[in-house]
């Protein structure tokens, strides 16, 4: 089975996308920092919080099912029946959306209310028309795009910054304009017109899309109160300055979120694809061994490398960001495992466990920050994050024994789990040396777990790169 090498294509594929994208926004972190006050900043993260959470609720998550039904259809007509009846549908909502939006900006005074309204009307365009290009083959198109898009906006923030010397309105018109050209681009190279046909929308589809997509909205209402909703926590009890620290502090653990995006959109591919397989549980349970191993390592390396990157590259009033970004890496390990095993419930179309196991996960987030953020502040915040993501993978764990098996490497867990922690508590206790030391030890265990997936990676690529010549 091709499986693997396909999957390790897609992942290479996407990698080269995202990492240089994120990387384009990386880099741009200190002149956020040195440019925005804490207050401005997180009042920025805040509102892209708030257009994320609306999003579900104005498509009905049928983003998500028209990718899903395209990804195994390969009649054309059908794939014009797929993509009409979701477009149709989505717009239908966002004019319902739009009216309402405009009454209440109309009698309510809305921070940059009209800025934002278009924002989330270019976010969900985009987002479709990028899905849809997934869903029809064109991955190196889906994974291009990504990086103009992030090149415009990037581009787009430095010239409304330092000529035009604007404020958070850069961010606004930057994201807008590149979402613009994302959709102008994928839409001419796709001949996307030709996929649209009002004579083509199927009531019988969308009752069949809903179906699948309905679960979908409460769970990813419930995976936003855990990833997201915790910048409302901040901003209540603690105020929007800290919101702009933990803002900051998330920033680290977005690097890891990059790696997961890019395996999970090549993951998520291959589970569906394989799901009928007979030996899908072999081939989920190989692919979690490597993925573990790597995404482990990677988590003490970033958490040991944070405090004296961030001493060098963001302002001092960001500085104390470092304190939670270990645990917020922790966070952010089990939430990729809780998304592999996500992929799987895909594959079976049981979205309705992905909705229960993240409802539980948005319960224990909740709670424990109420119950702690007034005592340990942004701890609490992190905390919460990490026994919530803990709480949804494990459930996934117990309730896919129904749909697939996938088998865990104790062995492996016992000997990481206990270094991760360690590898927070070294920034608190130790010198420079002593973190120095510390990182050469991450990076020496990284390539002793990985040696295996390296050595696959090099041969793969070496044997690709003879086919060229």
């Amino acid at each position: 089975m091709a499986n693997g090498e396909k999957l390790l294509k897609d992942t290479l594929l996407y990698g080269v996308a995202n990492f240089g994208s994120k990387a384009l926004v990386f880099l741009m972190l200190p002149i956020y920092t040195r440019y925005f006050t804490t207050a401005e900043y997180g009042l920025w993260d805040l509102i892209v919080t708030t257009s994320t959470l609306l999003a579900p609720f104005i498509t009905f998550e049928l983003v998500a099912a028209v990718y899903r039904w395209l990804l195994e259809e390969k009649n054309e007509e059908n794939r014009k029946e797929i993509i009409t009846t979701g477009i149709v549908t989505i717009l239908r909502n966002l004019l319902f959306f739009n009216l309402l939006a405009v009454i209440i900006i109309l009698f309510i005074s809305v921070p940059y209310g009209w800025a934002v309204l278009l924002f989330i009307n270019v976010t969900i365009a985009s987002s479709f028309v990028q899905q849809c290009a997934r869903g029809l083959g064109y991955n190196k198109l889906f994974a291009s795009i990504g990086i103009i898009q992030t090149a415009i906006t990037v581009a787009l923030n430095l010239y409304f910054i330092f000529v035009l010397e604007l404020r958070l309105e850069a961010f606004f018109y930057s994201s807008i304009i590149a979402g613009i050209g994302v959709i102008i681009i994928a839409w001419v190279k796709m001949r996307f017109t030709g996929y649209i046909s009002f004579q083509s929308y199927s009531k019988k589809m969308i009752k069949s899309f809903l179906t699948y997509s309905i679960p979908i909205i409460p769970g990813a209402i419930s995976w936003w109160i855990v990833t997201m909703s915790d910048r409302y926590m901040i901003t209540l009890f603690l105020g929007v300055e800290y919101n702009g620290i933990y803002a900051v502090a998330i920033k680290i653990p977005a690097i890891l979120i990059v790696i997961n995006t890019v395996f999970s959109l090549a993951w998520k591919d291959s589970a569906i694809v394989e799901f009928d397989s007979a030996d899908k549980n072999e081939y989920y349970s190989k692919v979690f061994k490597h993925f573990f191993r790597f995404m482990a390592t990677s988590v003490i390396i970033l958490i040991l490398i944070t405090k004296p990157v961030l001493e060098i590259a963001i302002a001092e009033e960001f500085y104390s960001s470092w304190k939670y970004i270990g645990i917020l890496l922790l966070a952010t390990l089990f939430s990729a495992f809780s998304q592999f095993w996500g992929a799987g419930y895909h594959g079976a179309k049981k979205t309705n466990v992905i909705l229960v196991t993240a409802v539980s996960g948005a319960i224990v987030n909740v709670l424990f920050n109420l119950v702690l953020i007034n005592y340990i502040g942004l701890y609490a915040v992190a905390l919460s994050t990490f026994l919530a993501f803990l709480t949804m993978w494990l459930i996934r764990i117990v309730s896919s024994k129904r749909y697939f098996r996938i088998t865990l490497h104790y062995r492996d867990m016992f000997v990481l789990f206990p270094v991760i922690i360690a590898s927070i508590i070294v920034p608190f206790i130790f010198n420079t040396i002593g973190l120095w030391i510390s990182i050469c030890f991450g990076v020496m265990l990284f390539f002793i777990y990985n040696k295996g997936l390296i050595k696959y990676l090099g041969s793969t690529l070496y044997k690709r790169l003879k086919k060229v010549e």
